[in-house]
């Protein structure tokens, strides 16, 4: 017993998980704040007009993850590989190879967006649509600028830059928006982008102290070709994780109505704690499994991986079971209305948990070259989810829509995971603690049958 335990203290003390909590705080920070926003724009709102905020809010994450053209996740492997060799000459390279990629490309989306919502759209005023084009600007900017941050100067400034301090901006604005009863879709997505803008001055400090310790005389871009050719697969990926993440409640506007949507969006808002702190685990494991794995050192990332699987579970099932108990009580957050949404919380919920379990298995894949394997895989998953969330969305609504995509989620998780222990020999779920767990349990039996006295020096 005492050697499981001093196992487990050992876990907890390791610098991956000191790192994984305190991302997990953060990311649960933000979530908290995200909650706070749609709880107060919800009272201020009517049912349809929460739905459209809920839609467009999606729409515009949607576009954000494409318009970064995959470059969020590309860095984080190309840093991590290129200066865990000391070249720093091409990790800066690849730093400003992203800038530029994601300039280009955000500039074209937002073009894109100011030219087609007016078509598409005809009851959109042109205030709205340059207010959503803006925050389509700097959530692109935000995506690469936070995920490079992560490698080169450590989660706490990219986690703070990306969760915390645009999100405490707006919410002072949203604050003062409803007490004056003048909260609207161009207000909100202007001072969201606003906020932002500080967001990314705040990641772009530290990123310039790290520079001054590991500046090169020149940055060299010799393998252009190479990233060029990793970006699409990485994102095809980034599309479909995104497809996934924010389709569903555009899926069900259409389908069934903006009311609808509104309710899957609260009730998504609250499982949306799991998934935020599964993303700030993965912040620990994008920012190091590279290096890790490039290097050789397996068994160190073996070990990460096991401490932020046993951190997911410990932290995540004492939500869940709050969640089961007292979710209706939490949807009242938003309005009355929405405690009847109770069951499509409970399923969103206990999908998240599951997925939780099978580790961080999507950023390993992806950052140990397996992303055209993981890309083929997220391919078919999300058309068959797509297609069955919008079938029971039209049929029974918000429930239909969450229990079609936990349907293909839980599975398409539990999938990965297996994948990943296939091909890199590691294996991120909770099924990593049992070999650990397995050899102290024999250890201690071994110990508890050993004789009295026989651990006694002789004499």
């Amino acid at each position: 017993m005492h050697e499981r335990l001093s196992t487990l203290t050992g876990w907890l003390k390791s610098r991956p998980a000191a790192a994984a909590v305190g991302g997990m705080s953060i990311r649960a920070g933000g979530a908290l704040m995200t909650l706070a926003l749609f709880t107060l724009a919800a009272r201020a709102m009517t049912a349809d007009e929460f739905g459209r905020l809920a839609i467009w809010f999606n729409a515009i994450g949607f576009l954000a993850v494409a318009a970064v053209f995959g470059q969020d996740t590309l860095i984080a492997r190309s840093f991590g590989e290129y200066a865990g060799g000391n070249d720093y000459a091409r990790a800066w390279g690849a730093y400003r190879f992203g800038w530029l990629l994601t300039l280009l490309s955000g500039a074209v989306f937002v073009a894109g967006m100011i030219v087609l919502t007016p078509l598409l759209f005809t009851g959109v005023s042109q205030t709205a649509v340059l207010a959503g084009a803006f925050f389509l600007l700097t959530q692109t900017i935000l995506h690469y600028s936070s995920h490079s941050t992560r490698p080169i100067a450590g989660f706490v400034a990219s986690e703070i830059s990306r969760e915390l301090i645009w999100r405490g901006l707006l919410l002072l604005v949203m604050v003062w928006s409803v007490f004056h009863h003048d909260l609207t879709l161009a207000g909100f997505f202007g001072a969201a982008a606003v906020g932002q803008v500080f967001s990314l001055a705040f990641a772009l400090i530290f990123v310039r102290r790290v520079y001054r310790m590991h500046a090169v005389p020149a940055t060299s871009c010799s393998d252009w070709r190479k990233w060029l050719a990793r970006s699409f697969p990485m994102w095809q990926s980034a599309v479909l994780e995104a497809a996934s993440m924010y389709f569903d409640v555009m899926l069900i506007g259409y389908v069934a109505s903006s009311a609808a949507a509104g309710d899957y969006f609260a009730a998504a808002r609250i499982a949306n704690v799991f998934l935020m702190a599964m993303s700030g685990l993965n912040t620990v494991t994008m920012a190091r499994s590279a290096n890790l794995y490039f290097s050789g050192q397996t068994s160190r990332l073996q070990e990460m991986l096991r401490s932020i699987a046993l951190l997911s579970i410990a932290m995540l099932a004492p939500l869940w079971l709050l969640i089961l108990f007292f979710g209706g009580s939490l949807l009242t957050v938003f309005g009355g209305r929405y405690a009847a949404d109770y069951a499509t919380l409970i399923i969103l919920a206990t999908g998240c948990f599951l997925m939780s379990a099978c580790g961080s298995a999507p950023v390993v894949l992806l950052t140990t070259g397996q992303e055209k394997l993981y890309s083929r895989v997220m391919g078919v998953a999300t058309i068959a989810r797509v297609a069955l969330t919008a079938l029971l969305a039209w049929l029974f609504g918000a429930p239909g829509a969450a229990l079609g995509w936990a349907l293909i989620n839980v599975p398409l998780f539990v999938l990965l995971s297996v994948v990943c222990r296939r091909e890199t020999g590691v294996d991120p779920s909770i099924i990593s603690l049992i070999a650990p767990l397995r050899t102290s349990l024999r250890a201690g039996l071994h110990g508890a049958a050993r004789p009295a006295g026989s651990n006694r020096t002789p004499g």
